[in-house]
């Protein structure tokens, strides 16, 4: 469908941009001026454009681009008031008799959507400013433009005039940018590169996305500001309840930047009547004071049952949440870093443009690789898809947990007994009102590789038993079952306090670091991935018989185990892997894969050789790099999908649970990890060939980006 048939609504709003340079620069003068409320009804599509206030500035001199961004904003506000979704565009078109070099005019446009044009000059873009925005019923956006001359423009401006006007195009089907087709960018991966500012070649295309520098990976893109809200619960059965203790604060503080609380000068103790007025996440965990939704405890009432159980219900409370307040102004788009093949550019933030079908499913574009390969990851069977729908089903990462080897994609149980390697470690989980069995030895299950409790044992609350069992019944599975097996079994040596103790943890794990990088047994996750991957492209071929696989390039899935801190084999001390330095405390993502047996390929030139197929999962440092971030919820970066899923980096082994985690995106988009045996959803991520040509589409989620093989022209 042409451009021209499509387009049944048009809104005209003139922008007259007078400059005029006498004999100095320092008598440059500009007007700005539209019409107000201007509205053209076509059916049921009804857009109406106002603009809010005029610019003029008298006596203005040629400007850095700070203070080009400090002048006063012209404002215009578009609103659709009809009945169906709207599609706008936003275009210059300039007067023929212009004069002045349109190098030095520099311009930024921002919207209150999140759109950023960023800072350029006139004579970088073409007669499309802003590209279709979706406008839904009853939905309002505003604009701010700046414009202003470039500080090096030189004495050849003077007497010159420029004059330009700005148009807004709607209409009630969204538009296909042509832009790719018309100037003879076949190849995908040279045209999601040019589409980004619509350049006239890669090269200054890529020069322009270098431009960009790094971005802040501390924060989530777009950015989201917070803002706190309270509401009076009152529920008899409990607006919270527990049947432990709670983690107490007396006060807390809110992050407006994250929309996160956090509890100050907190404990843990059970509820009595002197924590009244204090606040609570809701949590037991003595690790956990940090949430987004807190409450203040005004009434509480417990129970206990026949077994001395007390159950614990806030009956009154003032729940304090957080909602979105402002969306700053971010941009979304490529930029660009290195990975291990080259210069690599990576989508980031609310991407609308980086959809792609093939093979009957739709994918969204992770980024270009280093070799100009394109990874995408998978989104379903419809660009509006969302949810689970935006998945191949759920699975555990692995099935097991209680040793480091247990973060890989592949991983080999090279084990054995070990009974006084492992440091001491804290644990601090005790539940208040439950009864741990504790013995005075312990025995090792050979065939089933688990420990139980030998000898005698005595029974009780920590609190109660715990210098007892330190002197005499030092061994536990911090188990309410004195029969019971387990997976480590934990020699307790100092008492702590009620809820924790040193304790050293004797297992039946890793004999080395070595060991576990050697990849001779599949993880969970990965044959759900394979089994998928055989099901859905192995053999299925396009209308012209070309098999699904022909089209897809090995490259390098990085499952990063290199060590931050730790062992990266002993179950204590706690082992930090490289990624969790990086996206918990550094904020600082890489697409470099350190270590060969870490690269996980099929072809052994590329780098490990143990795929069965050229598939596999999103890293978290991909991740970070698209807009997600430790902790802080995002619901407008494409990564979203309203579910939890897995990524491909190990995060920690914990030593005080003797737990393998890794690291996840959750349900609100933020980036976290947990135990490798939690079920999740599973996106696959696959990587169409860097000379894969595209036939249609513009990467919108109206016109996902069609490819083939073949290297017809457009028609």
């Amino acid at each position: 469908m042409s451009r021209k048939k499509a387009i049944i609504l048009s809104i005209s709003i003139v922008l007259l941009c007078l400059c005029t340079l006498g004999i100095t620069l320092g008598y440059l003068t500009k007007t700005m001026f539209g019409e107000k409320e201007v509205s053209i009804v076509t059916g049921t599509l009804k857009v109406d454009f106002e603009d809010s206030n005029f610019l003029s500035l008298d006596n203005a001199t040629p400007m850095s681009d700070r203070k080009g961004q400090e002048l006063e904003p012209y404002t215009f506000t578009i609103t659709n008031t009809g009945n169906i979704t709207a599609y706008y565009q936003i275009g210059f078109e300039e007067d023929p008799g212009n004069t002045l070099n349109t190098r030095y005019v520099k311009m930024r446009m921002i919207g209150d959507n999140g759109y950023d044009s960023d800072i350029m000059s006139r004579d970088n873009i073409q007669e499309i400013l802003l590209n279709e925005q979706a406008l839904e019923v009853n939905e309002t956006v505003t604009y701010q433009l700046w414009l202003w001359l470039d500080e090096d423009a030189d004495n050849s401006v003077q007497g010159t005039i420029y004059k330009s006007r700005v148009v807004v195009n709607a209409q009630s089907s969204p538009y296909e940018n042509r832009y790719c087709y018309e100037n003879g960018f076949t190849n995908l991966a040279d045209c999601m590169l040019v589409m980004e500012k619509e350049s006239e070649s890669v090269e200054e295309a890529k020069e322009m996305i270098a431009s960009k520098g790094t971005p802040d990976f501390s924060k989530i893109a777009p950015e989201v500001s917070y803002q706190e809200v309270t509401t009076n619960m009152n529920n008899e059965n409990g607006v919270i309840t527990t049947t432990n203790h709670f983690t107490l604060g007396k006060g807390y503080t809110f992050d407006e930047s994250t929309g996160i609380f956090t509890l100050t000068d907190y404990n843990n103790n059970p509820l009595t009547e002197e924590y009244l007025d204090y606040y609570t996440c809701g949590t037991t965990s003595g690790t956990t004071a940090s949430c987004t939704t807190m409450y203040q405890i005004k009434e509480f009432t417990t129970t206990e049952d026949s077994s001395g159980n007390i159950t614990y219900r806030v009956t009154k409370a003032i729940r304090h949440t957080m909602e979105e307040s402002e969306t700053s102004i971010s941009s979304s788009g490529l930029y660009a870093t290195q990975d291990d093949d080259g210069t690599s550019y990576y989508y980031r933030g609310a991407v609308k443009n980086n959809y792609v079908s093939f093979a009957g499913y739709i994918w969204r574009i992770i980024r270009q690789n280093g070799d100009g390969s394109i990874r995408m990851i998978y989104s379903g069977t419809s660009p509006s898809a969302t949810g689970s729908a935006t998945s191949i089903g759920s699975s555990a990462y692995n099935s097991k947990y209680q040793d480091p080897a247990y973060v890989g994609y592949k991983y080999s149980e090279n084990f054995s007994l070990h009974e006084t390697e492992n440091s001491t470690t804290t644990y601090s989980n005790f539940q208040e009102n439950r009864n741990y069995y504790f013995g005075e030895g312990y025995e090792f299950e050979e065939s089933s590789k688990k420990f139980r409790l030998a000898g005698e044992t005595i029974q009780g609350k920590w609190s109660e038993v715990g210098e007892e069992a330190i002197s005499s019944y030092p061994y536990t599975c911090f188990s309410t079952s004195s029969t019971g097996t387990c997976n480590v079994v934990f020699q307790v040596t100092e008492y702590t306090n009620a809820y924790a103790a040193i304790v050293k943890p004797i297992s039946y794990s890793s004999n080395s670091y070595e060991g576990i990088l050697q990849n001779t047994t599949d993880s969970t996750i990965k044959g759900e991935i394979d089994a998928w991957y055989e099901q859905n492209l192995l053999s299925k071929t396009d209308e012209e018989g070309n098999k699904w696989p022909s089209y897809l390039s090995d490259e390098v899935f990085c499952n990063d185990r290199s060590l931050y801190s730790g062992s990266g084999y002993l179950l204590s001390p706690t082992t930090y892997f490289s990624a969790y330095n990086r996206l918990y405390n550094q904020k600082n993502p890489t697409l470099k894969c350190s270590q060969t047996s870490d690269q996980f390929t099929v072809d052994i030139a590329n780098g490990n050789g143990k795929l069965d197929y050229p598939i596999g999962l999103i890293t978290a440092d991909e991740v970070s790099m698209a807009g997600g971030a430790y902790n802080i919820a995002n619901t407008r970066y494409y990564l979203y999908t309203g579910q939890t899923y897995f990524t491909l980096s190990p995060s920690y082994f914990a030593s005080w649970f003797a737990v393998a985690l890794g690291w996840y995106v959750g349900s609100a988009g933020y980036l976290d990890h947990n135990g490798v045996t939690y079920s999740h959803s599973v996106r696959p991520v696959i990587n169409l060939r860097a000379d894969i040509q595209i036939t249609s589409g513009d990467g919108s989620a109206a016109h996902p980006f069609q490819v083939r093989l073949l290297t017809d022209s457009f028609e």
